[in-house]
Protein backbone atom coordinates (compact mmCIF):
# COMPACT_ATOMS: atom_id res chain seq x y z
CA UNK A 1 0.00 0.00 0.00
CA UNK A 2 1.39 3.37 -0.99
CA UNK A 3 -1.39 5.55 0.45
CA UNK A 4 -3.85 5.61 3.34
CA UNK A 5 -6.96 5.37 1.14
CA UNK A 6 -7.88 1.97 2.62
CA UNK A 7 -7.44 2.79 6.34
CA UNK A 8 -8.36 1.11 8.70
CA UNK A 9 -8.24 -2.14 6.70
CA UNK A 10 -4.82 -1.39 5.21
CA UNK A 11 -2.28 1.34 5.87
CA UNK A 12 0.62 2.79 3.92
CA UNK A 13 3.49 0.31 3.99
CA UNK A 14 1.39 -2.83 4.40
CA UNK A 15 2.28 -5.75 2.14
CA UNK A 16 -0.93 -7.10 0.59
CA UNK A 17 -1.20 -10.71 -0.63
CA UNK A 18 -3.10 -10.91 -3.93
CA UNK A 19 -4.19 -13.40 -6.55
CA UNK A 20 -3.64 -12.59 -10.24
CA UNK A 21 -6.48 -12.17 -12.72
CA UNK A 22 -6.84 -14.68 -15.53
CA UNK A 23 -4.43 -17.08 -13.75
CA UNK A 24 -6.05 -17.45 -10.34
CA UNK A 25 -9.48 -15.88 -10.83
CA UNK A 26 -11.77 -14.55 -13.55
CA UNK A 27 -11.98 -10.72 -13.41
CA UNK A 28 -15.65 -11.03 -14.36
CA UNK A 29 -16.22 -12.87 -11.05
CA UNK A 30 -15.31 -9.87 -8.87
CA UNK A 31 -18.20 -8.96 -6.59
CA UNK A 32 -19.24 -6.07 -4.37
CA UNK A 33 -17.04 -6.02 -1.27
CA UNK A 34 -13.95 -7.46 -2.97
CA UNK A 35 -10.74 -5.43 -2.74
CA UNK A 36 -9.03 -5.29 -6.14
CA UNK A 37 -5.92 -3.85 -7.76
CA UNK A 38 -6.81 -2.20 -11.05
CA UNK A 39 -5.19 0.00 -13.69
CA UNK A 40 -6.58 3.51 -13.14
CA UNK A 41 -6.67 6.23 -15.79
CA UNK A 42 -7.70 9.07 -13.45
CA UNK A 43 -9.21 11.32 -16.09
CA UNK A 44 -10.36 14.85 -15.34
CA UNK A 45 -14.10 14.44 -14.84
CA UNK A 46 -14.63 18.17 -14.26
CA UNK A 47 -14.57 19.00 -17.98
CA UNK A 48 -17.55 16.82 -18.93
CA UNK A 49 -20.85 18.10 -20.23
CA UNK A 50 -24.19 16.73 -19.04
CA UNK A 51 -26.67 15.50 -21.59
CA UNK A 52 -30.29 15.16 -20.50
CA UNK A 53 -30.49 11.49 -19.67
CA UNK A 54 -30.98 9.90 -16.28
CA UNK A 55 -30.25 6.29 -15.44
CA UNK A 56 -31.07 4.27 -12.38
CA UNK A 57 -28.49 2.04 -10.71
CA UNK A 58 -29.64 0.14 -7.64
CA UNK A 59 -32.48 2.58 -7.08
CA UNK A 60 -30.36 5.73 -7.44
CA UNK A 61 -30.99 8.18 -10.28
CA UNK A 62 -27.75 9.31 -11.83
CA UNK A 63 -26.78 11.74 -14.55
CA UNK A 64 -25.28 10.47 -17.77
CA UNK A 65 -22.33 12.46 -19.07
CA UNK A 66 -20.78 12.45 -22.50
CA UNK A 67 -17.08 13.20 -22.88
CA UNK A 68 -16.60 12.54 -26.59
CA UNK A 69 -17.34 9.80 -29.09
CA UNK A 70 -14.89 7.40 -27.41
CA UNK A 71 -15.74 8.03 -23.76
CA UNK A 72 -18.93 8.33 -21.80
CA UNK A 73 -19.73 8.97 -18.19
CA UNK A 74 -22.28 7.40 -15.93
CA UNK A 75 -22.64 7.40 -12.15
CA UNK A 76 -20.62 10.60 -12.52
CA UNK A 77 -17.76 8.34 -13.64
CA UNK A 78 -16.12 8.08 -17.06
CA UNK A 79 -16.09 4.84 -19.01
CA UNK A 80 -12.69 4.87 -20.70
CA UNK A 81 -12.51 2.92 -23.92
CA UNK A 82 -9.03 4.01 -24.97
CA UNK A 83 -5.94 2.64 -23.30
CA UNK A 84 -4.01 5.54 -21.83
CA UNK A 85 -1.19 5.45 -19.27
CA UNK A 86 -2.36 3.87 -16.04
CA UNK A 87 -1.37 3.57 -12.41
CA UNK A 88 -2.23 0.65 -10.10
CA UNK A 89 -4.85 1.40 -7.44
CA UNK A 90 -6.06 -0.90 -4.67
CA UNK A 91 -9.66 -0.16 -3.64
CA UNK A 92 -12.89 -1.92 -2.72
CA UNK A 93 -15.68 -2.65 -5.21
CA UNK A 94 -18.77 -0.84 -3.86
CA UNK A 95 -21.15 -1.37 -6.78
CA UNK A 96 -21.44 -2.77 -10.31
CA UNK A 97 -23.17 -1.56 -13.43
CA UNK A 98 -23.91 -3.29 -16.73
CA UNK A 99 -24.52 -1.18 -19.83
CA UNK A 100 -27.09 -1.87 -22.54
CA UNK A 101 -24.51 -3.91 -24.49
CA UNK A 102 -23.88 -6.23 -21.53
CA UNK A 103 -20.50 -4.77 -20.55
CA UNK A 104 -19.93 -5.01 -16.80
CA UNK A 105 -18.26 -2.17 -14.89
CA UNK A 106 -17.11 -1.90 -11.28
CA UNK A 107 -17.50 1.18 -9.09
CA UNK A 108 -14.64 1.36 -6.61
CA UNK A 109 -13.77 3.43 -3.56
CA UNK A 110 -11.03 3.59 -0.97
CA UNK A 111 -12.48 2.77 2.46
CA UNK A 112 -10.95 6.00 3.82
CA UNK A 113 -12.03 8.18 0.86
CA UNK A 114 -15.15 10.37 1.03
CA UNK A 115 -16.39 9.38 -2.44
CA UNK A 116 -15.99 6.73 -5.13
CA UNK A 117 -13.13 6.66 -7.63
CA UNK A 118 -13.35 8.92 -10.70
CA UNK A 119 -13.91 6.23 -13.34
CA UNK A 120 -15.85 3.06 -13.98
CA UNK A 121 -13.57 0.03 -14.03
CA UNK A 122 -13.81 -2.56 -16.81
CA UNK A 123 -13.11 -6.21 -15.95
CA UNK A 124 -9.94 -6.16 -18.05
CA UNK A 125 -8.58 -3.32 -15.88
CA UNK A 126 -8.73 -5.58 -12.80
CA UNK A 127 -5.26 -7.08 -12.42
CA UNK A 128 -5.40 -8.61 -8.95
CA UNK A 129 -7.77 -9.36 -6.09
CA UNK A 130 -6.76 -9.29 -2.42
CA UNK A 131 -6.64 -12.73 -0.81
CA UNK A 132 -8.88 -13.01 2.25
CA UNK A 133 -8.51 -15.25 5.28
CA UNK A 134 -11.55 -15.48 7.57
CA UNK A 135 -13.16 -12.59 5.66
CA UNK A 136 -10.16 -10.31 6.36
CA UNK A 137 -7.57 -9.19 3.79
CA UNK A 138 -4.29 -11.12 4.04
CA UNK A 139 -1.83 -8.36 4.95
CA UNK A 140 1.72 -8.35 6.31
CA UNK A 141 2.08 -5.03 8.16
CA UNK A 142 5.10 -2.79 7.43
CA UNK A 143 6.78 -5.15 4.91
CA UNK A 144 5.72 -2.91 2.02
CA UNK A 145 7.83 -0.04 3.39
CA UNK A 146 10.89 -1.67 1.79
CA UNK A 147 9.35 -1.32 -1.68
CA UNK A 148 8.14 2.22 -0.99
CA UNK A 149 11.57 3.35 0.23
CA UNK A 150 13.27 1.84 -2.82
CA UNK A 151 10.82 3.42 -5.26
CA UNK A 152 10.78 6.85 -3.62
CA UNK A 153 14.56 6.99 -3.17
CA UNK A 154 15.77 5.11 -6.24
CA UNK A 155 18.18 7.84 -7.37
CA UNK A 156 19.82 7.98 -3.94
CA UNK A 157 20.24 4.19 -3.91
CA UNK A 158 21.74 4.21 -7.42
CA UNK A 159 24.20 6.97 -6.46
CA UNK A 160 25.20 5.10 -3.29
CA UNK A 161 25.61 1.88 -5.27
CA UNK A 162 27.86 3.61 -7.83
CA UNK A 163 29.95 5.17 -5.03
CA UNK A 164 30.26 1.79 -3.29
CA UNK A 165 31.24 0.05 -6.55
CA UNK A 166 33.84 2.75 -7.28
CA UNK A 167 35.21 2.47 -3.72
CA UNK A 168 35.40 -1.33 -4.03
CA UNK A 169 37.12 -1.03 -7.42
CA UNK A 170 39.69 1.46 -6.04
CA UNK A 171 40.29 -0.74 -2.98
CA UNK A 172 41.04 -3.77 -5.19
CA UNK A 173 43.29 -1.70 -7.45
CA UNK A 174 45.30 -0.42 -4.47
CA UNK A 175 45.58 -3.98 -3.08
CA UNK A 176 46.96 -5.24 -6.43
CA UNK A 177 49.53 -2.45 -6.60
CA UNK A 178 50.89 -3.26 -3.13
Amino acid sequence: MVSDSMVPVMTRGDFVVVENSLFEFDPESVSVGDIVVYSAHWTNAGENKIINQDLSINGRTLNYYELNSRESMIYNLPIISSYSPTTPVIHRVIDTWTDSEGNKYYITKGDNNPTYDPELIRAEQVKQRVVELNDEPFIIPYLGHISIILKENLIIFVILLVIWMYYDYRKEKVAKNN
